[in-house]
């Protein structure tokens, strides 16, 4: 099946059909070129790997927030009753709030504030792009990625026809106002992607005619820049064993928080419901300890 067969718009096999964004065409075309030596296979790893990106971005952004927010008691402490006044009790008023009163306060990256662009970009200057899915990457490749999604994702929103009846006449207005939006956030990528390629060129060619009188800085400054980025495999690996032990915690804490007051002490609670839940008694104290001093 393809796109012209009536499939959703593949974002690294399909071209771009005639629509009124005519430039539309043009950006993809700009966009695989950046990728022109990637396989297919390479770029459905980089999709998933912008994917996990972007979530831990704004995952890591809150999570630093809400510390902040209790460190130095921040406003947004007021909705919450004195004892809730923790991480556990703020994430769950940031995970699961909805009145606009509330939810002026997150001040902090999200999806609703930030576009992926700029989730992306600051996500992949922290790490070394070591992903073995996609070797040898460059920033500018991953953009160049995200380009070709975000294409395939206006054009299928522009062909969507299962409406409800009631929209049918405001259909054709609310297609090309959002195609034309995506368009400007797709041309924003590619021209970020191509800012990053020739960034990389021109880095590259310096390094090469300075090579030789700079035999020690050079090797210098790489190592020092490498010591500071964290391996983008590495990261993505623990990030899958993290994520599982990330919610266990928010449980074990929600449970010291509904049940602590029951035992004789911390090392109680530690030693009875580490057994119970098969996590180390050295862990579970140290989780607790650490909750606890967060708290005003």
């Amino acid at each position: 099946m393809s796109f012209e067969d009536g499939d959703m718009f593949a974002p690294f096999t399909d071209n771009v059909p005639h629509v009124p964004i005519e430039r539309l065409r043009e950006l993809q075309r700009r966009a695989k070129w950046l990728l022109r030596k990637r396989t297919t296979e390479q770029l459905k790893e980089a999709r998933k790997t912008i994917e996990w990106l972007i979530e831990e971005y704004f995952y890591k952004e809150k999570e630093k927030w809400i510390y902040d927010q209790l460190e130095r008691g921040g406003s947004v402490l007021r909705f919450l009753k004195y004892e809730d006044r923790t991480t556990a009790g703020l994430r769950e008023l940031v995970d699961h709030s909805y009145d606009p009163d509330i939810t002026c306060e997150f001040d902090f990256p999200s999806a609703e504030n930030t576009s992926e662009l700029e989730a992306l970009e600051n996500s992949l200057s922290d790490f070394d792009l070591d992903d073995e899915g996609f070797p040898e990457a460059q920033a500018y490749e991953y953009l160049a990625v995200l380009a070709l999604v975000q294409i395939a994702r206006a054009l299928n929103a522009f062909f969507y026809d299962e409406w409800p009846p009631s929209l049918k006449d405001d259909v054709p207005i609310m297609s090309l106002t959002g195609i034309a939006n995506d368009a400007i956030n797709i041309m924003e990528t590619v021209c970020s992607a191509k800012a990053l390629q020739d960034k990389h060129q021109v880095m590259k060619r310096a390094e090469f005619l300075l090579r030789d009188n700079m035999n020690n800085v050079i090797p210098a400054e790489a190592e020092a820049l490498a010591r500071k980025k964290m391996s983008l495999t590495a990261s993505k690996a623990a990030s899958i064993r993290h994520k599982e032990n990330r919610e266990q915690k928010a449980a074990i804490l929600a449970e010291w928080e509904a049940t602590g007051s029951q035992y004789n002490s911390r090392a109680d609670f530690a030693r009875i419901v580490g057994e119970l839940r098969g996590i180390k008694y050295r862990t579970l104290y140290d989780w607790i300890a650490a909750h606890e001093k967060t708290k005003p």
